[in-house]
């Protein structure tokens, strides 16, 4: 667990829970579902495609949705300030993290962010364990969570920052069934976990 870490931005079992089981069973139900209510239609070679087509698409909808709710139980453990929801490249450039680090947008328009659909936005400013030396490291950056709905992954943006300049830019993508919190600690090598705080025991992870 990092050294700065916030508490207060935990989540519950409830919710993580859900969340998790959404996520990993969303596809598998939707197939069941497909064949429970076809299942006469296919005995006869009638596969009745568009239905699994229609239950498929509702279904990775879904865990692109979640995979991204997922990911902010990781982040918003690790930033300071509140996170925000955006539709366009205009929110993005000012929003919540940006204005409290004083950050240079010009900077991070010219590093390119994503002009529209909805995605959150993070501010990360903790200090961690380096996934692969094992040693403290400060991780200071912004954030882009953007589910991709028609796809069953997210994409992630990444702009590291220092006194205010972004000095880097990384993309990646996490596709279902991958561990949303396996591949921020892979991507960042910085030690992502989640922190489940259950009613009267304290936190836990």
């Amino acid at each position: 667990m990092s050294k700065m870490v916030y508490y207060e931005h935990a989540t519950t079992p409830i919710v993580f829970g859900a969340l998790l089981s959404v996520y990993y069973f969303s596809i598998v139900v939707a197939l069941i579902a497909w064949f429970w209510s076809s299942y006469q239609y296919i005995r006869k070679g009638n596969y009745r495609l568009k239905r699994l087509a229609g239950f498929l698409l509702i279904a990775i909808f879904i865990t692109s949705l979640s995979g991204a709710r997922l990911l902010d139980k990781y982040l918003y453990l690790h930033s300071p300030v509140n996170s925000d929801f955006c539709m366009t490249s205009s929110c993005v450039l000012s929003s919540t993290g940006i204005k409290t680090y004083n950050l240079n947008t010009t900077e991070l328009e010219k590093l390119g962010v994503p002009s529209v659909g909805p995605m959150w936005v993070y501010t990360i400013y903790d200090v961690g364990y380096s996934a692969r030396l094992g040693i403290k490291k400060l991780f200071a950056g912004l954030v882009i969570v953007r589910p991709l709905l028609v796809v069953p992954a997210v994409e992630v943006y990444v702009y590291t920052f220092h006194n205010g300049h972004f000095v880097e830019k990384q993309k990646f993508y996490v596709f279902w069934p991958q561990s949303p919190g396996d591949v921020l600690t892979k991507k960042l090598d910085f030690e992502f976990t989640v922190l489940v705080l259950t009613g009267g025991r304290g936190p836990g992870a």
